[in-house]
């Protein structure tokens, strides 16, 4: 069988897969047939209950929740995916070296792993959009750049299993430069372990975008994301306006379980053996 029969063979699998296609297109699609102003406030409307004219209701900025919703789902979902790549490119490079040079290399390499794993991310992403105006290109590179530790992790053990096969071995002998070892024999061998981490680090990535828009050093307005879009409708919870926290509530746990089955299929249509 191959990687996607037994993909498609998993019905948790696809279904997280279905639910992704159908989250992109509301998203990306979405505003397309359902325009709303998401630019200027209108305090006139504000916090109205779902109803006609607004499915959703509006927020305390007379903003249509329907249409943030999928504002705000675009610039987490492109946050979220730029970080996990970004995480797992610079993972996968670092194990790889690690585990192919061994040595003192693996060994400062590895330590500066180490170190990095033992201070929370969530930390560090903080102290860093304290510094710096958040965009969704600077959240996507500091997320990126906090979240590619355990990929890090993960591609060295891979390769130090890779490195002892016999063509690995052959290459070596023939002659061949450790960069050439590396990105055209290592990395592309070890691609299951890549791509079943790099869905992982995409929902985990998606939920640092929600922590820090939570704490308030998200995107700012009028730019959302649902991490800010909850974060301000808590605010208005014990007013009864429990339409301001719901739906991006459900998109976030929607999503990143959706993303997570998705990796758990990968993970064993590719017979990953590593563990997140």
């Amino acid at each position: 069988m191959t990687v996607l029969s037994r993909l498609f063979a998993r019905k948790s699998a696809v279904a997280g897969a279905i639910v992704l296609v159908l989250v992109v297109a509301f998203c990306f699609l979405g505003p397309v047939f359902y325009g709303t102003d998401q630019s200027h406030t209108d305090l006139a409307s504000a916090r109205l209950g779902p109803g006609a004219g607004h499915p959703l209701g509006t927020d305390d900025l007379g903003y249509d929740v329907l249409g943030r919703l999928m504002v705000a789902g675009r610039t987490s979902l492109i946050i979220g995916v730029l970080a996990g790549l970004i995480a797992t490119a610079i993972g996968a490079v670092w194990g790889a070296v690690a585990g192919y040079t061994g040595g003192w290399l693996d060994t400062v390499l590895m330590r500066i792993v180490d170190t990095g794993v033992a201070i929370p991310a969530l930390f560090l992403l903080l102290v860093a959009a304290t510094l710096v105006t958040p965009s969704v290109g600077v959240l996507a590179l500091l997320i990126g750049a906090v979240s590619w530790l355990v990929p890090a992790r993960l591609m060295r053990a891979e390769t130090v299993s890779l490195r002892e096969r016999d063509y690995i071995r052959a290459i070596t002998v023939l002659g061949a430069s450790r960069t050439r070892v590396v990105f055209r024999h290592l990395i592309p061998n070890a691609i299951g372990t890549v791509v079943v981490n790099a869905t992982f680090q995409i929902a985990d990535a998606i939920l640092l975008v929600a922590y820090v828009s939570f704490l308030g050093l998200g995107v700012p307005a009028p730019d959302t994301d649902w991490g800010a879009m909850l974060s301000k409708g808590i605010t208005y919870t014990f007013d009864g306006a429990w339409w301001l926290i719901l739906p991006p509530g459900i998109a976030i746990v929607l999503v990143v379980c959706a993303i997570n089955f998705l990796g758990d299929g990968l993970r064993d249509a590719f017979a990953v053996k590593g563990r997140r």
